[in-house]
């Protein structure tokens, strides 16, 4: 099979990809290295250009895997067994080398959003579009467990939203050669909230465990929430066990096929393939015309009623002889399969180590941020100058540990590994808070008005720590100068453009005000909400590298502005987390769950954090996003502390 060729090299990437750093072979095989798509415990995977200009995504395993000969050996026997997967829906295999110095696997690239990401941006899936999505994630899996391999951590994140069809990733390989995903203490199979209930009692997974998958992803795509919500992997766990999915919103023409594919009981769930036939033959009986591969067959009965639990039902057709589902599915794709496209490639920047934006917001931040915004620093700040106060100990041991360390858990012992969500968002915060220098600029809506206001983050340590956070609104802009631990170190000022010309007030102290007045005069409240993010655990979803979509429309002009927002990209991470939302006068409304989306660099800096929630002060839910863009750290930031000479002992009159 051929690779196919869209206008891709070591320039122009489409979303996705990494330019490949000095570590990252040059070649693979025939495969020209051009980009680095994601990497794990057990290896890489890299784009790769062949000489007529064909891409794949190469996937190779670390050295000291290929080393041990058993290792080895079950590598050879799941490549030649996703050698024989042929799917519509399936990355198809292109070829493998496993007795390469570096052994390799190239497949198919497939371009699109995963399906969380594109129910994201563009709503639930509704109508023909999910009934596709529903046979194509079908037809995938039957192809999969027709060549004996069973996929085992199906999830929005492994599914592709192509402009052809869905198409199901990391199947055999990533999973069947790592012993399936156990983490190092053994027993979770799996993603919590998506694997079936039978694997968490030690049960041996089947074909049966990937459809109840199935039913959760078709209730995820037509509903826009987890079937079993989120939260932390052992409230996952204890749902997925005794609770019941939450379907409401599922189709009715679907909802008892999902509903049975979900059965805790996985004798009762049907196969792939006989999910496939339902779907399928359902769709043939609307059709007024017959399809145009349908062949008469005038002495073969058509056939009345399904046949016996898991197995497939030939799919009728007027006038004709059955059809095998297999042979529906591309003209369902070509007649159902619309509206969606995928990213093009874009001109990648080099040099540059921050990323484009998404947003993102908590209106339970907003609120608090509209009033007032504060330009702070200061080592004294409880937990500024002790490093590990500032790391969250996760208690989760996240995928198989592998050979780059393993999991770090956030305790800075080691390096985490990329696909370990919950590690790598605490490793994250970590690192922010070591940096002898950042700027930051955090972007806030709510209401889904398309209103922005902004904060601007500066922090320095030489040649003394000091934290400043401007805030600009309307035609005055706040400053907050902090030095000290209380009101005595912090300094104010107020830039107002209220008569048409911009007038410098000068930096004041106010020991008279409010103490609560520097409550958000804090170093870490730059990443305060990555604690709350990377507690989540295993919920916490890996999606490869990615560019974030540019959404803000006023980011600020000191921090680079609209050209600053181009051509970024990173680990792409998203999850929930719940947290208490206050109103006016400090009510407050209670838990309110929030949904985030975070992009890291290659050293594992935060790039970019975007929050998602909806809390009721009372008047219905409020949408609000939250978008922190982190520009820099480590680097020259030039702060200029006022003379004690110059700041007024209190506030000046107006």
């Amino acid at each position: 099979m051929t690779p196919t060729r869209p206008p891709f090299d070591r320039d122009h990437l489409p979303p996705g990809i990494d330019p490949p750093s000095p570590q990252d072979p040059e070649a693979l095989g025939r495969y020209r290295v051009v980009g680095r798509i994601g990497a794990g415990g057990m290896g890489a995977v890299y784009a790769g250009v062949d000489e007529a200009g064909g891409c794949a995504a190469v996937k190779v395993i670390h050295p000291q895997f290929a080393a041990d000969a058993e290792f080895l050996a079950r590598f050879a026997r799941e490549v030649d067994l996703v050698s024989r997967v042929r799917g519509t829906c399936t990355a198809a295999f292109y070829e493998a080398d496993v007795n390469a110095g570096t052994p390799w696997l190239a497949t198919e690239y497939v371009r699109g959003l995963p399906l969380r990401g594109h129910v994201r941006e563009n709503g639930v899936l509704t109508g023909g579009v999910l009934l596709a999505l529903a046979v194509g994630l079908a037809e995938g899996l039957s192809a999969i467990h027709g060549a004996g391999v069973v996929h085992r951590d199906l999830k929005p994140g492994n599914v592709i939203m192509s402009p052809t069809g869905p198409k199901v990733l990391d199947f055999g390989i990533a999973r069947t050669v790592d012993g399936t995903a156990l983490t190092k203490t053994g027993g979770l199979v799996g993603t919590p909230g998506w694997a079936a209930p039978e694997l968490f009692d030690g049960v041996e997974a089947t074909d049966r465990s990937d459809m109840f998958a199935w039913g959760g992803m078709v209730a995820f795509a037509a509903t826009g929430r987890n079937p079993f919500g989120t939260g932390a992997a052992d409230a996952l766990v204890h749902r997925t066990r005794r609770e019941q999915p939450d379907l409401d919103g599922v189709p009715p023409e679907l909802l008892g096929l999902v509903r049975r594919s979900m059965d805790k009981d996985p004798a009762r769930r049907p196969t792939a393939e006989r999910a496939l036939a339902e779907l399928t033959s359902r769709w043939s009986a609307t059709r007024v015309q017959p399809l145009p591969h349908d062949l008469p067959a005038p002495h073969r009965p058509s056939p009345q009623g399904g046949g016996a639990e898991g197995e497939a039902p030939p799919a009728p057709t007027a006038g004709f002889g059955p059809v095998p589902p297999t042979e529906i599915v591309p003209a369902l794709l070509a007649t159902e399969w619309r509206g969606i496209t995928a990213p093009e490639p874009r001109r990648i920047r080099r040099g540059r180590r921050w990323p484009v934006v998404a947003a993102a917001a908590t209106a339970a931040v907003l609120v608090a941020a509209l009033v007032a915004v504060w330009l702070v620093a200061d080592p004294t700040i409880p937990g500024a100058d002790d490093p590990s106060a500032a790391v969250t100990d996760t208690g989760q041991d996240g995928g198989d540990g592998g050979s780059d360390g393993g999991s770090d858990g956030g305790d800075g012992s080691g390096e985490a590994a990329v696909d370990d969500g919950a590690a790598r968002v605490a490793q994250a915060r970590r690192l922010a808070l070591d940096a002898t220098s950042f700027e930051a600029y955090y972007g806030m809506t709510v209401g889904g008005d398309g209103s922005e206001v902004y904060q601007l983050y500066r922090y320095e340590e030489e040649p003394e720590p000091v934290y400043l956070q401007t805030s600009p609104a309307g035609p005055a802009t706040s400053e907050v100068m902090y030095l000290g631990a209380g009101l005595d170190d912090t300094v104010f000022r107020t830039i107002s453009s209220l008569t048409g010309d911009t007038e410098v007030g000068p930096y004041y102290r106010n020991p008279g005000a409010d103490p609560s007045m520097t409550e958000h005069a804090y170093r870490e409240r730059l990443v305060d909400d990555l604690d709350l993010a990377a507690e989540s655990g295993s919920g916490v979803e890996y999606l490869g590298t990615s560019g974030a979509p540019v959404t803000l429309q006023y980011p600020p002009e000191e921090m680079g502005g609209m050209a600053g927002l181009e051509g970024i990209n990173g680990h792409h991470y998203t999850g929930a987390y719940s947290k208490e939302v206050s109103g006016s006068g400090d009510t407050s409304v209670g838990m309110v769950e929030h949904t985030f989306d975070l992009w890291l660099d290659e050293e594992g800096y935060p790039l970019l954090f975007t929050v998602y929630s909806e809390p009721d002060f009372g008047s219905g839910p409020v949408p609000g996003t939250d978008t922190t863009v982190y520009v820099s750290f480590n680097e020259d930031v030039d702060i200029e502390v006022p003379d004690e000479s110059e700041i007024e002992p209190d506030q000046p009159g107006f």
